[in-house]
């Protein structure tokens, strides 16, 4: 089962001392709505084959310059390449599976919040289309995984973090706690002149709970974060490279702790998740990097 090995062999191996996270519980039900609990779905009909978007758009965009997240099963990924970031999209969960993004200085402009959630467009027809609806009096905020502070160089960019393909339930004390204190350290490492490349997504039980029409409440959310100098690749990752990985509960209790508390390693997020990680980094770099569990 997903929640015991996100428990046994993920936050439990968090090694930095006093930042073990808790371990992860189904989300508690909140007072305006309890989220329904579905099993998994089979794919939309009339999809014959595993769902595609734009998958080698995706795998050639500089979001994703360390490596296209991939599990091990394609079923239920929608690539989309919305310029401002590149996602995997889940019809079957309503909700991304993941999005990457590069964050550098000149992505910080002063464009406001453009404030705007919408459906995504970009979705085939025959795809649900989550909608501002499927949030109210559900209990959970819609969490950006890309957050519109990262993208304030274009009115164009700060409205497309508002699709719903970027968005996932979170509770409030989850979204306007650790995870937006983890937003403001990349940020302000990026003010510093770093180039950091950030992959965000949710860990999710099976069967995993709902809200609205169907979209899938997350019971924990992840981030990996690279820095990097401008112009780096992945040829440049080294075993001395600052990679930080968070998995934070998306439970009651969550916005009680900093968030250097839910630090963890790659490793873990990948056993968490079923994703695969920095894939375009060398193998034996990967092996350092991905297993420790590094602090700011």
């Amino acid at each position: 089962m997903l929640l015991l090995l996100v428990a046994r062999f993920g936050l439990l191996e968090c090694r930095a001392e006093n930042a073990r996270p808790p371990a992860l519980a189904p989300p508690a039900p909140v007072e305006s709505s309890s989220p329904r609990t579905v099993a998994p779905q089979p794919a939309p009909v009339g999809s014959s084959s595993p769902l595609r978007g734009s998958e080698a758009t995706v795998s050639s965009s500089v979001h994703v310059a360390l490596g296209t997240p991939r599990d091990g099963d394609p079923s239920d990924e929608f690539f989309i390449d919305q310029r401002a970031f590149v996602l995997s999209y889940s019809p079957e969960k309503r909700v991304p599976n993941w999005v990457a993004w590069q964050l550098d200085r000149g992505h910080l402009g002063h464009i406001g919040r453009q404030r705007e959630f919408r459906p995504d467009l970009a979705l085939p027809a025959r795809f649900y289309r989550v909608k501002d609806s499927d949030y109210v009096r559900s209990g959970y905020d819609r969490g950006h995984l890309c957050p519109s502070a990262d993208r304030q160089d274009s009115t164009q960019s700060n409205a497309r973090t508002f699709l719903f393909t970027n968005i996932a339930p979170q509770l409030h004390e989850l979204n306007s706690g650790p995870w937006e204190q983890l937003e403001s350290w990349t940020r302000r490492r990026a003010k510093r002149g770093d180039v950091l490349y950030v992959v965000a997504g949710g860990v999710f039980s099976a069967p995993f709970s709902t809200i609205g029409n169907g979209v899938a409440v997350p019971v924990a959310h992840f981030k990996i974060i690279v820095v990097l100098k401008p112009g780096q690749g992945a040829r440049d990752v080294n075993e001395r490279t600052e990679v930080l990985a968070a998995l934070m509960p998306n439970q009651r209790g969550v916005g009680e702790r900093a968030w250097t508390e839910y630090l963890t390693s790659v490793d873990a997020i990948e056993r968490a998740s079923g994703y695969d990680f920095l894939s375009a980094v060398p193998e034996r770099v990967q092996r350092v990097i991905e297993a420790r569990t590094a602090r700011p």
